[in-house]
């Protein structure tokens, strides 16, 4: 029994090599994508200009070219400058002899575009600052805590002369995380830009994402400034509670004397209501959230 079911399936698989080989042998048309990729850039030269992302290319071929073909793995349709600078226009027809993957057997029938200008002009290079293109997602209760750092946050970048002038700072992959709950430091990579080149080619992000609560501190003084020698304002009263939102590590180490409340002088002389905002100047990345009393009386005395 078991001898019968081994010939089956040798027979089977006899039949489908033959009825591949037959079908492969067969001619087929098929239309293909391919990006397009400059090659012979003179020592020093870019492209300058926007170029189609692909070509599309219309091949006659039989079965086992077309499927070697696409098996090859990432075909690029390969253009050539020979060297020169300045505009170069080229047919495309004229380039695929550059192509690797074109071989005797292999019809093109059309070439869509079938030319193309080409702007080869001189590498610049700049400073840029990096821009990094974060998708972030935070457990509930949890936030960033501090700006992003980013190290370095200035790279240097080459490209074509006319591109890179306009450019003001040069992005990151996108970076997608989700239920964060924890400070972390992620490895990026930058953008892949046709004709630029980066230095260095990674970047390092750190997020310092913490837990997000509020806290109120009392008995923050208020300052007179400006106040003359003869004159002196005392305000009503002369302390505030403010109430804080940002990291708990943050938050917590903050006390009353790293808090600076202060009124200006001229701004209480020439108050015509009666009363006066205090201003306040707190800690980086704290956001306030109230101020009482946010209005306070004054008694002028003179000497």
């Amino acid at each position: 029994m078991n001898k019968k079911i081994y010939i089956i399936i040798i027979s089977v698989l006899f039949s489908v090599t033959v009825w591949v080989s037959i079908a492969l042998s067969d001619e087929y048309y098929s239309t293909y994508k391919l990006p397009i990729e400059v090659i012979d850039l003179p020592s020093g030269y870019a492209v300058g200009n926007k170029l189609p992302d692909t070509i599309t290319i219309r091949l006659k071929a039989d079965g086992w070219k077309l499927m070697s073909f696409e098996l090859g793995g990432s075909n690029y349709f390969f253009v050539s400058v020979k060297g020169d600078s300045g505009i170069v226009s080229t047919n495309l027809l004229t380039n695929v002899e550059n192509n690797p993957w074109f071989s005797a057997g292999i019809n093109i029938l059309d070439i869509n575009p079938k030319t193309i200008k080409i702007h080869v002009e001189p590498f610049a290079e700049k400073m840029l600052r990096v821009i990094p293109q974060l998708d972030l997602d935070f457990k509930e209760g949890f936030n960033l805590a501090t700006k992003v750092k980013i190290e370095p946050d200035s790279i240097l970048v080459s490209g074509p002369k006319s591109l890179i002038k306009n450019l003001e700072g040069f992005r990151t992959k996108e970076i997608s995380l989700r239920k964060l709950d924890q400070k972390l430091t992620i490895t990026s990579e930058l953008e892949n830009l046709r004709g630029f080149e980066t230095f260095p080619k990674i970047v390092n992000i750190t997020l310092d994402v913490q837990r997000i609560v509020e806290n109120t501190i009392s008995n923050i003084p208020v300052n007179v400034l400006n106040q003359p020698a003869n004159v002196e304002i005392v305000l009503i009263p002369n302390t505030i509670v403010c109430t804080f939102r940002g990291g708990i590590n943050i938050l917590g180490k903050i006390s009353a004397n790293d808090i600076t409340a202060s009124v200006d002088y001229f701004k209480v002389i020439n108050d015509t209501l009666g009363f006066i905002k205090p201003e306040i100047q707190l800690p980086a990345d704290l956001s306030l959230l109230s101020v009482k009393p946010d209005k306070l009386k004054y008694v002028i005395k003179k000497y």
